[in-house]
């Protein structure tokens, strides 16, 4: 998935997760700032971990686009591919920056 325009991108969650959602973003965001720390640190082991749940975790949510993220950061750390990483990072943020939740 690529946004290079930034339209919105909805996303239609289980009404059941309206509680959660909104958090679960918020770590989302705070992850791609963590990455960025482990990278700069060469924390492949860090990076493999939190990209690893966000690849477990994305798709439960509704969130495919995240979970297919994680699995290209969890790739690009065992290798390890910096190149990929700080490219995957950037298409979470693009991403986060545009999704938009509708609750069903």
């Amino acid at each position: 998935m690529d946004n290079p325009g930034g339209e919105i991108i909805l996303v239609e969650v289980d009404r059941e997760l309206m509680t959660i959602v909104p958090e679960y973003l918020v770590m989302r965001r705070w992850e791609c700032a963590e990455i960025k720390r482990l990278l700069a640190s060469g924390d492949m082991a860090g990076i493999q971990t939190l990209a690893h749940r966000m690849k477990g975790s994305g798709g439960s949510f509704g969130f495919d686009e995240i979970s297919a993220i994680g699995e290209v950061l969890e790739w690009a750390a065992e290798i390890p591919d910096t190149g990929s990483i700080g490219s995957a990072v950037d298409r979470l943020e693009r991403y986060l920056a545009c999704v938009s939740v509708t609750y069903v």
